[in-house]
């Protein structure tokens, strides 16, 4: 069975980590005994209007970039013709059963495109992004949206939060959800028991992106406000990654005095990410809002229960026995499940969570889900 994985985000050479959980389920697809295609339209490493074929980890990769004109919507509409087109000559080179495009905005716009002008065949789409109702406030996207969800064979999205918001959009569409593949064969498991007096490790893990939404603004003076009550808990928060907001954060962290408790780490490499968890005691996502936070799972996989916000994914599959939920944005909840956290940290089966991790979302389990939904819409 042939799948054409049509993705708007992809890992290139400008963006190492872009669209890396579509990567991961290409590699999950693969393990479950299905061939992926890649057809990538929006590598700016490649040659303007052109598209070249690489093997990638065993994988034939289609890469091309389709948007590059100056004026920006111009671009963008002349992109998801040009793409259909290559599409099309992709497609005529390879016996594909189906077209798994991930993320409508705009690989589901050109499956659309292309089952409208060229073949009739069968697409589903997952969608992953958080900024479909704010797209959609343009009328020729909403229209572009309704189409291509409707058509689709299935809508999988990666929480029923992200199902609900589509719906509630007013699209008409066949859902299923299905949440992102996490290699947990790269983390390990360290036992850590009797915690109570020890040095603590928390880690962050995400972007600091202009908008704010991985939360950080509320659970630094959360973190602040905690230290100061509980002078005898030493504490040392580690955060991994990069963005416009990372100088401003810095500035709070020194203006509440934790500065000397926080080590800013910058962009790491992923590989380094199983090892950080490692030395790390729990991982904190206080996310204003997240269609799924696969760095969860990431910490689930290495066995470290997470404090996480009901911000729409987490409440999916963060229950009681892997971590703690709490409200987004509320400096009080934030620093409640801290507290809460350290109070009841030995309570936590570091083995139970890296099972429930590795039996729900690792690459057999997703890959098999997958496998089966095309087996069912190429049986219909």
């Amino acid at each position: 069975m042939k799948i054409l994985v049509l993705a708007s985000w992809y890992p290139d050479d400008s963006n190492h980590v872009s669209g890396v959980f579509i990567k991961e389920q290409v590699r999950a697809l693969k393990k479950v005994g299905v061939t992926p295609i890649v057809f990538y339209p929006y590598d700016k490493s490649s040659d303007n209007g052109r598209y070249r074929k690489t093997i990638e980890e065993g994988v034939i990769v289609y890469r091309a970039n389709t948007d590059y004109l100056k004026n920006a919507k111009i671009s963008r509409l002349y992109s998801i013709i040009k793409s259909a087109k290559i599409l099309n000559k992709i497609l005529n080179e390879n016996s594909i059963s189906l077209i798994h495009c991930h993320v409508c905005y705009t690989a589901g716009f050109i499956a659309y495109a292309y089952s409208k002008f060229f073949n009739n065949i069968p697409y589903i789409i997952t969608e992953h992004s958080s900024k479909v109702e704010e797209f959609s406030n343009k009328i020729y996207n909403k229209i572009l949206f309704y189409l291509s969800y409707k058509k689709a064979k299935y809508v999988i999205t990666v929480s029923t939060y992200l199902a609900k918001e589509l719906s509630d959009l007013k699209f008409k569409f066949k859902s299923k959800v299905i949440g992102n593949v996490v290699d947990t064969s790269s983390y390990n498991i360290k036992f850590i028991n009797n915690k109570h007096g020890k040095h603590w490790n928390l880690l962050f893990v995400g972007l600091m992106p202009d908008s704010e939404v991985k939360g950080l603004q509320y659970f630094i003076p959360a973190l602040a406000d905690f230290i100061s009550k509980n002078p005898s808990c030493d504490i040392t928060f580690n955060i991994v990654g990069d963005g416009c907001k990372r100088k401003e954060y810095e500035k709070t962290c020194k203006e509440l005095g934790i500065y000397d408790k926080c080590n800013f780490y910058g962009k790491v490499d992923k590989l380094e990410i199983p090892k950080l968890i490692e030395k790390n005691d729990f991982l904190i996502l206080p996310s204003v809002k997240e269609t799924f936070g696969s760095v969860l799972i990431e910490s689930m996989a290495g066995g470290k229960p997470v404090l996480a916000t009901k911000c729409g994914g987490p409440q999916d599959f963060v229950n009681k026995k892997v971590g703690i939920l709490v409200e987004p944005g509320n400096k009080e909840q934030l620093e409640l499940g801290i507290k809460n956290m350290i109070d009841n940290y030995d309570n936590f089966d570091f083995q139970y969570i890296r099972n429930y991790a590795k039996d729900n979302f690792n690459y057999d389990s997703i890959g098999k889900k997958l496998k089966e939904l095309y087996i069912s819409i190429l049986s219909s």
